[in-house]
């Protein structure tokens, strides 16, 4: 085949990726399944596809193709194979290769020669044409062209090898292509696939990959299907494969995945079957609506048995801690343990002791991960509000106490001072018990339990005054509080049964739920503590059946609810939570709840309203800047996104105030000057960053800059 017929079989097959590219979905409707990229040099494919395959009208092809032979059957083709030898020479194996892939999907019937140790005849002994090859294996494609015009213009008979030309070309759209896909510029990078098809091939994968995203980006994830399944319809190489099928994970629906997987050689995705059943199995850990199929358990189980890492362990732990199998979890954060789990598998062991009702294992477990962050006090805090109220109470030792009494007044949790206030008066000890009732009170005004066991401990100790003025203030919200002094009420101690009334603690929810944001609030000053009592008989704590975050009207609780709603990517009903918050706490809630907001809101990707948000939020300086850096990342993407370049800018500029630039966002600033035209500030941010890290990214924008400028010279 000649090379004129070789690039009119490219424009035919260019002009067809372009119309099933832009109208692809209007074809798709009307014809059966076919894939949206063949490029005329597709790997394994003749250069000349059937008519049915690549469709393209007949006026299109003799428009761009007038002198086409009308059914020629050409000769062998004569195959240029200068550049084959030149990459074995130097050793450049993925060129070689690379090369090699073409030219067998241009020339089917093409054996490569066994002898690359010389040159091609007619090319031995010519220096300067090998320069330019050198030149090209470079990426200097500037000095290239240079090269051959220079050479053309001493030496008017010479001409540049077809291959040389033809391989420059591709390599130069190749990157401007990486160029626009570094730039977000998807429009552009569709337009460049559709203009030079030549590129789309097993030769370059991650220019098909670069296509698939720009069509997932904008609106076209059956188009990105399309492209992925050309690689693997095509391409042979195992890490290319299976790296497709990575992408199209993390871009495409499920059900376009699973159609991809259809094309599976010899098991070769099994870690992509096994990510998928690791993603259901995290969903339905989230949410205990949702279930995993038993054979995704037992591939994950399969994986967790054989491993020698923590990852999948504690991701069954925290599955079946959902779904009432918390033995089970606890195995399995054990056995995350001892693979070096770390805090998160030591929150999930010591809910699921707790869910076990192992609480003093439970507790001296937690104690030893208390520093290693705000989920693993919690799910200590909630192991010890249970240890406190179980039945028959046990006996603890006074290092236990302290240390309990030590992190329930460094958090300010409500719900185990009042557990420490009933452990000690059932032990007799009324006064420390109404220090803690008192103390719980100080940091949740809303917690009933810890204002009515306060009402009993002034009735014991005979303060009418105070019983009353405690009475007036929660008899119309609590009858068993107003009841107190009802006289035909039995004077006896709290029983068992007082406990199962009174422990409606939502310390307790939290071992059936994912772990939230611990709620401080009330007194800074140190909580005073007489001597630890003795146990005394005790029912066990009740536990929360409700939804998984949780329920309750108070302010803390409608906070709490909002970080956990939040942690499960549910930011609407959160920003609901929060706002509830907002109306039924005290200053500090509803300050956190602000912030809370604003969050939420960011999470819908609304920046403007969460900027609203957080200037609602009194919050100390350290975190309000922590959230406006935050938020105005978010404003930049948006502004860019919308290319609202000077307003992108500006919106830097504010945040460089607060905190400094990071290298993603240094990129973004280089790409906004060039977006703007002003080339000589885009250099400057290109030419630090690719001094500073020899970053590829700024590689890109510095050529993408000298196309534009030699282009605007010209």
């Amino acid at each position: 085949m000649s090379v004129k017929s070789i690039l009119i079989a490219v424009a035919v097959s260019g002009l067809a990726f372009y119309t099933l590219g832009r109208y692809g979905h209007d074809i798709a409707s009307r014809e059966a399944v076919q894939p949206v990229i063949q490029p005329a040099l597709a790997q394994q494919q003749p250069p000349q596809a059937p008519a049915e395959a690549v469709p393209a009208p007949n006026d299109v092809a003799q428009a761009k193709a007038p002198d086409r032979p009308a059914a020629a059957q050409p000769a062998a083709p004569k195959v240029d194979e200068t550049a084959l030898r030149y990459f074995a020479g130097q050793g450049d194996t993925r060129r070689y290769e690379a090369e090699l892939a073409r030219l067998r999907a241009l020339y089917p019937d093409w054996k490569p020669p066994t002898d690359l140790s010389s040159q091609g005849k007619g090319q031995a002994g010519d220096p300067e044409l090998e320069r330019m090859w050198r030149l090209f294996a470079e990426g200097k494609y500037g000095e290239v062209r240079a090269a051959i015009a220079q050479r053309g213009s001493t030496d008017p008979n010479w001409r540049a090898p077809a291959d040389l030309t033809a391989q420059l070309d591709t390599a130069e759209a190749r990157q401007r292509l990486v160029n626009a896909s570094n730039a977000r510029q998807w429009e552009q990078v569709i337009r460049l696939g559709t203009e030079t098809p030549a590129m789309l091939t097993c030769a370059s994968v991650d220019a098909l990959w670069r296509v698939a995203e720009a069509f997932v980006q904008t609106g076209k994830p059956e188009r990105a299907r399309d492209a992925y399944a050309y690689v693997l319809t095509n391409c042979t190489k195992p890490a290319e494969r299976t790296g497709t099928m990575q992408k199209a994970l993390a871009t495409l629906p499920e059900n376009l995945v699973e159609a991809l997987l259809s094309q599976e050689q010899q098991n070769e995705f099994a870690s992509i079957r096994d990510e998928m059943a690791r993603r259901h199995i995290g969903k339905a850990a989230d949410d205990p609506t949702q279930k995993a199929t038993p054979a995704e358990i037992q591939r994950i189980e399969a994986l967790a048995n054989a491993a020698s890492t923590p990852d999948d362990a504690i991701l069954l732990g925290f599955y079946t801690l959902h779904h009432d199998e918390p033995a089970k979890a606890a195995t399995w954060f054990q056995t995350a343990l001892a693979r070096n789990g770390g805090a998160k598998a030591a929150e999930g062991a010591v809910l699921a002791l707790g869910d076990t009702k192992k609480y003093q294992e439970a507790e001296t477990l937690g104690a030893q991960w208390l520093e290693a962050g705000a989920a693993n006090r919690k799910a200590y805090l909630d192991a010890i509000t249970a240890l406190l109220t179980q039945e028959p109470p046990p006996r603890l030792d006074r290092a236990v106490i302290e240390r309990i009494v030590k992190t329930v007044g460094q958090d300010k949790y409500a719900a185990g001072a009042g557990a420490l206030g009933w452990y000690a008066y059932n032990a007799g000890q009324i006064s420390p018990a109404g220090t803690w009732f008192e103390t719980a009170l100080s940091w949740d005004r809303g917690n009933e339990p810890a204002a009515y066991g306060l009402a009993l401990v002034r009735e014991r100790l005979r303060d009418q005054a105070g019983l009353r003025t405690l009475v007036a203030e929660w008899g119309s919200r609590s009858q068993r509080i107003a009841d107190i002094l009802n006289p035909r009420r039995p004077r006896s101690a709290p029983t068992a049964e007082h406990e199962r009334q009174t422990r409606q603690m939502p310390a307790a929810e939290s071992a059936h739920r994912r772990p939230t944001p611990i709620v401080r609030s009330g007194p800074d000053e140190p909580i005073a503590h007489d001597a630890a009592p003795e146990p005394a008989r005790r029912s066990d704590a009740s536990r929360a059946t409700g939804g998984n975050c949780g329920g309750g009207s108070s302010g803390a609780a409608a906070l709490q609810r909002g970080w956990c709603l939040l942690n499960l990517k549910r930011p609407v009903a959160a920003a609901q939570a929060f706002e509830a918050a907002r109306r039924g706490g005290n200053a500090q809630i509803a300050s956190d709840a602000a912030a809370g907001v604003a969050y939420a809101k960011m999470q819908q990707g609304l920046t403007a309203e969460a900027t609203v948000a957080a200037s609602a939020a009194n919050l100390p300086p350290a975190r309000r800047k922590e959230l406006s850096t935050l938020l105005l990342a978010e404003q930049f993407y948006a502004q860019y996104d919308a290319k609202d370049y000077n307003g992108a800018l500006i919106t830097l500029s504010q945040r460089r105030r607060l905190a400094p630039e990071t290298t993603d966002l240094m990129l973004m600033r280089g790409w906004s000057y060039y977006n703007l035209g002003r080339y000589d500030d885009a250099a400057h941010i290109f030419e630090a960053l690719y001094k500073a890290n020899k970053s590829p990214e700024a590689l890109s924008g510095l050529t993408a800059i000298r196309d534009v400028t030699k282009r605007n010279a010209q």
